[in-house]
């Protein structure tokens, strides 16, 4: 049967209380033909996530709701791979209750490192994709440090970065430095051997479901993407509740190793990335949109977004329309002018030469 994860909100939960709506969820769980196999509580978030196999979702909800009158915030279907990836750590059970420890719950937070790379390169010849966006050394020699801290590579996920999922806050910041300070110490080195690249990470901290996710760790992944794209050459950024769960990141803030922003930062970010990705097929999106879009006027949306980005509004979204076309001429589905359009350009030599000013080359070199 299908693998469901669903996710409860009870404020003030304790641990007694949540083995007691688990003994009833079991007393039941027969009739629905559903079997519950562990969960997890967070006391200080008062959030629940369940694991369970079932026919469907509504056989699950129904087990909740005739053992406990309980209403579940969401429910979402995952595979053995992706539940492994970021829940099975080797924890110990207590009735069901994963524990990280004897003494502690296993709280369901994860951290998500993202790292972007990508090659400085003014090659006149058609080069091979990979090459251009993600080069060998410094992917082996980032994979290496990963699993040194006991990274997860999530091999089957995309957007053109490396990314991995850790069980504390702790192994993935002291990753991120290690990543970092190698990386520099190749470039200075060995620039001229493959390490002639700029590489940003971003650090995010979620639980596996939230209320509008579909899939396990969605939200966190997608933030954690987004701090990588924010982050300015060389930077770690993170979101606050990372820094909230670790006392080590404090001494890298202070350090200036670690940039966090706080959480109306992270909500500004959201809205601001959700907006133009939204938008910015459309030819006719610009500033004065975006700025309308998020009720903000353009001198403090310009503010804004240069102190988050350290860049402007203009080349924010120009920035992004050349990610997107980085992707779709990856997915080699369509041609150049075709994708220009896609992502909100109709001049196809201002899309080069914006695509040429980003990675070095022109659309047209890279190898299809």
């Amino acid at each position: 049967m299908p693998l469901f994860m669903d996710y409860h909100i009870a404020p003030g939960v304790t641990i007694e209380e949540a083995k007691q709506s688990h003994m009833r969820d079991l007393a039941v769980q027969s009739k629905y033909n559903v079997k519950y196999h562990q969960y997890w509580v967070n006391e200080e978030a008062g959030m629940v996530f369940c694991l369970m196999e079932g026919p469907d979702k509504e056989s699950i909800m129904a087990t909740h709701r005739e053992a406990n009158d309980l209403h579940t915030c969401n429910i979402i279907e995952v595979t053995g791979g992706m539940y492994s990836a970021f829940m099975a750590y080797g924890q110990e059970l207590d009735d069901d209750i994963v524990m990280k420890n004897p003494e502690q719950p296993d709280t369901g937070y994860r951290f998500i490192l993202t790292l972007d790379i990508i090659s400085l390169t003014s090659l006149k010849e058609s080069i091979n994709f990979d090459k251009l966006k993600f080069p060998e050394k410094p992917r082996q020699k980032a994979s290496d440090i990963l699993r040194r801290y006991q990274g997860r590579i999530l091999q089957q996920l995309q957007n053109d970065c490396l990314i991995a999922t850790f069980y504390t806050p702790e192994s993935a910041v002291q990753c991120a430095v290690a990543i970092k300070n190698e990386f520099n110490k190749k470039i200075e080195e060995d620039e001229e051997s493959g390490w002639n690249i700029k590489f940003k990470m971003g650090i995010s901290v979620g639980q596996p479901v939230t209320e509008k996710e579909n899939t396990i760790f969605e939200k966190a992944l997608e933030q954690s993407y987004r701090l990588c794209k924010i982050a300015d050459d060389g930077e770690i950024m993170s979101s606050i509740l990372v820094g909230k769960l670790s006392v080590f990141c404090d001494q890298e803030i202070e350090n200036k190793t670690l940039k966090v922003i706080n959480e109306a930062e992270q909500n500004f970010l959201d809205r601001l990335f959700n907006i133009v990705d939204t938008n910015y097929p459309d030819e006719a999106f610009n500033v004065e949109i975006l700025s309308k879009e998020i009720g903000v006027s353009r001198p403090h949306l310009y503010r804004k977004i240069r102190h988050l980005t350290g860049t402007s509004p203009i080349a924010f979204i120009r920035d992004l329309r050349m990610s997107k076309a980085l992707s779709l001429i990856k997915q080699r589905k369509k041609n150049i002018t075709e994708i220009a359009l896609d992502v909100g350009m109709n001049n196809p030599s201002y899309f080069a030469k914006c695509f040429h000013d980003k990675y070095g080359i022109l659309p047209s070199q890279v190898a299809v």
